[in-house]
């Protein structure tokens, strides 16, 4: 008679465990593919049909030169209620691109003699976000969900010359939105994979360029602006042996893709 008596406590204990597991914060760690999006992407070197080559006349005037790379995040998810419909995120990551792109080598021309060359061109963003996530099957074993961070980025931008730092942009912080969907496969009440995408608008907000001729776009440079912002600024990258000459800078949305895949743990078990 005893154990019968204890039944109700021991699944009143089990039930208690199981629905303050499920309302548990958790920690998604993932691994993803970045994708430049408008006028992140663009091409670094222009050709000519001489076989002379030197950094595009767009790169800086109509967009910044990237190509596909590689992201790292974490996100900590913070359920509200007990439906747990509704979690809260706060989200880091690090993303840099131009990682699967070779290092271009050709000919160019210094002082009106070909010489040999070799172009490449970093350029990396870290962003911290606080959003709200949508979750409306709880309760399922496979999960969509769908959100939105507002990010406050920091964006990292180089240019290299013959293997050697050659110039170096100053660190920009812009303010954007990253929207985002994706689903969540639950392998225990621990475990789950997660399968995602998103699209970051990284700089809508805090746009800058520069005038200044103290700011002039040339290798051998440190501290240069971004200019992200549509105006004027002063630049011979694309023909070194001349004078620094003002052109009209578009407006340029830093923005990409990025699919991911990683795994979310409860914490506190």
């Amino acid at each position: 008679m005893k154990i019968y008596r204890k039944i109700p406590v021991l699944l009143l204990l089990i039930v208690s465990n199981y629905s303050y597991g499920q309302n548990s914060p958790s920690l998604t760690l993932s691994v993803g593919l970045s994708v430049p999006a408008q006028e992140l992407g663009g091409d670094l070197v222009n050709t000519g049909d001489s076989g002379i080559s030197f950094i595009s006349r767009d790169f800086i005037k109509n967009n910044y030169a990237n190509s596909a790379g590689v992201s790292l995040s974490g996100t900590l998810l913070i359920p509200f209620g007990k439906k747990r419909l509704i979690i809260g995120r706060l989200s880091g990551s690090y993303t840099f691109f131009n990682v699967f792109r070779k290092t271009f080598f050709g000919v160019t021309k210094e002082n009106n003699i070909e010489t040999a060359v070799s172009f490449d061109n970093r350029f990396s963003a870290t962003a911290m976000g606080i959003g709200i996530e949508i979750n409306p099957f709880p309760e399922s074993r496979i999960r969509p969900f769908a959100y939105t961070d507002f990010t406050v980025n920091l964006f990292s931008m180089s240019l290299i010359r013959n293997e050697i730092l050659s110039s170096l942009f100053n660190d920009s912080f812009r303010l954007g939105l990253l929207p985002g969907a994706g689903i969540t496969f639950k392998i225990n009440k621990e475990y789950s994979f997660v399968l995602g995408g998103s699209y970051h608008f990284g700089n809508l907000f805090l746009k800058s360029g520069s005038s200044s001729f103290d700011d002039r776009i040339v290798f051998e440079r440190e501290g240069i602006p971004i200019n992200d912002m549509e105006g004027l600024f002063y630049t011979n990258l694309s023909d070194p042996d001349t004078f620094p000459q003002q052109i009209t800078g578009s407006s340029k949305s830093i923005n990409w893709w990025n699919i991911s895949l990683g795994i979310n743990i409860v914490l506190g078990k």
